[in-house]
């Protein structure tokens, strides 16, 4: 028996006994009911098994033992995960998003920054406009295919300066790299399933937010974390500039392809989509009968929508978008991933077992006896402390099951005022503070595996943003999303 193999039955025997010991021993007391004792039973279970062996079939187990133990019936467990709005979504968006990237309009975009003429003798300016372009790419797509694309840069344009793997030009630019692309991914929910996991969590919860809503709130924190980065990268990183004189940003522009008419129009039905995404906020006060029609349609026609445009419309006898070629280049461990998140966010949360109450009435005694602001900061401190070693979907779900029915319970007791939509979406922002470790994101393996980031520089150089991204979330954006929402 291989090492490997070994290591995974242990991880599934330890599984096996978080699952009987709180199938034995968790009481069913303050309103927990048995049902609820096996709910989180198999929840705590999959939790390990999804930080410790895989998220794909932990997921998939997780799907068969809530129909087994009759938690919930087929029919209603498949409406809640693949035949949920958010896996239409999300399976669509990253269509949309490998168009983009096929049809070479990222390429584009990130080039046209670093090839102003502005960027030649001036290294600042061109990090700026470097890392600015992430921003703007990671607040539509998807986070692993633009840490590939701007890594790929990141190698290429410190071969061509002559920095070695390992120099502090080559650190500082792959630090800021993958803390911008998660930050740019957690700033606006489109193409982005974390934040589309959270709105169906608020939902369900009685707190639905819109997409404009949710933009409202994590662009300016995206934004103002990008001038953190800035001011940062100058005052501590320090990144070496003795080589950048050899950067030539005219021979860049040299180098770039126009814009074919397959980026074009791929560019044309991703903006339509947006729009028919927002129309619903947008149009509300100009055009109600208009917007109510978005509205209706919901999230995921507009993405089906383009999809078909995409393959429909030919160029030179092809289609803009070969969607069988497509389906086989996004990530579908994140699309089972997804439908095991929804797996417990629709069932853990139902008054059949109880874990509401069960939650309010031992957590409600603590959160009462502590100053509602002190409160707020240990759950947005523990957030951004987990998500650094464990996925950010995971600490996510765990922390809105948690603490929504304290929140609930010690706002009906006059204690506390909070909404819970502004509670989900700072949340959301607070578990993608996470860029610290390998282990820490999605994307984050690519950025450490690169050969220009090693783990100590990652804590080191990330440190003083996750600081100041929490800061920025108490003290700004909490307050914010409170009174907004």
């Amino acid at each position: 028996m291989s090492a490997g193999t070994k290591n995974k039955y242990i991880r599934v025997f330890i599984a096996v006994l978080i699952f009987l010991a709180i199938k034995l021993f968790l009481p069913e007391i303050n309103g927990l009911t048995a049902t609820g004792v096996n709910i989180i039973a198999i929840f705590a279970a999959t939790i390990w098994l999804w930080v410790f062996a895989s998220t794909v079939w932990p997921s998939l187990l997780a799907f068969a033992l809530v129909i087994m133990f009759g938690i919930s019936d087929p029919n209603s467990l498949a409406a809640v995960t693949y035949g949920h709005w958010s896996f239409g979504f999300i399976l669509t968006a990253m269509l949309l998003n490998t168009a983009l990237i096929e049809t070479g309009v990222i390429d584009h975009i990130s080039t046209w920054f670093i090839s102003r003429k502005i960027c030649k003798g001036r290294p600042w300016v061109f990090i700026t406009m470097f890392l600015l372009s992430e921003f703007i790419v990671a607040l539509f797509l998807d986070c692993a295919p633009v840490t590939l694309v701007y890594m790929t840069m990141v190698d290429s344009i410190c071969k061509e300066l002559g920095y070695e793997k390992g120099d502090r030009f080559g650190k500082v630019l792959t630090a800021a790299t993958l803390w911008l692309v998660v930050i740019g991914y957690t700033s606006t929910p489109i193409s982005h399933p974390i934040a589309m996991v959270m709105l169906g969590q608020m939902s369900s919860a009685g707190a639905p937010v819109s997409m404009l809503d949710f933009c409202k709130i994590g662009i300016p924190f995206g934004v103002l974390f990008f001038i953190a980065t800035i001011v940062v990268l100058r005052l501590l990183c320090k990144p070496d500039f003795t080589k950048f004189e050899k950067y030539d940003p005219d021979a860049k522009a040299a180098q770039m392809k126009t814009l074919s008419p397959e980026a074009k129009i791929s560019i044309g039905v991703f903006a339509a989509v947006v729009v028919m995404w927002l129309a619903p906020d947008l149009l509300s006060g100009v055009f109600p009968g208009v917007a109510a029609y978005f509205s209706s349609i919901g999230t995921t026609c507009a993405p089906l929508l383009g999809i078909a445009i995409l393959a429909i419309v030919h160029v030179k006898g092809k289609p803009v978008f070969d969607v069988a070629k497509g389906l086989t280049q996004i990530s579908m461990p994140t699309l089972i991933f997804v439908m095991g998140i929804q797996v417990f966010c629709n069932t853990i949360t139902s008054d059949a077992t109880g874990v509401n109450t069960f939650l309010g009435n031992v957590f409600t005694p603590i959160a009462s006896s502590l100053p509602p602001a002190l409160f707020i900061a240990v759950i947005l401190v523990a957030s951004v402390v987990l998500t650094q070693f464990l996925s950010n979907m995971v600490v996510q779900s765990l922390f809105f099951a948690a603490f929504v029915p304290v929140i609930q319970a010690t706002n009906a007791a006059g204690v506390t005022n909070f909404s819970i939509a502004a509670f989900g979406m700072v949340l959301t922002m607070a578990v993608n503070v996470s860029f610290m470790f390998p282990s820490s994101y999605m994307c984050a393996p690519i950025c450490y595996g690169s050969g220009y980031l090693e783990i100590k520089d990652g804590l080191k150089l990330g440190l003083p943003m996750a600081v100041i991204g929490t800061l920025l979330l108490f003290f700004i954006f909490w307050p914010m999303a409170n009174a907004l929402l």
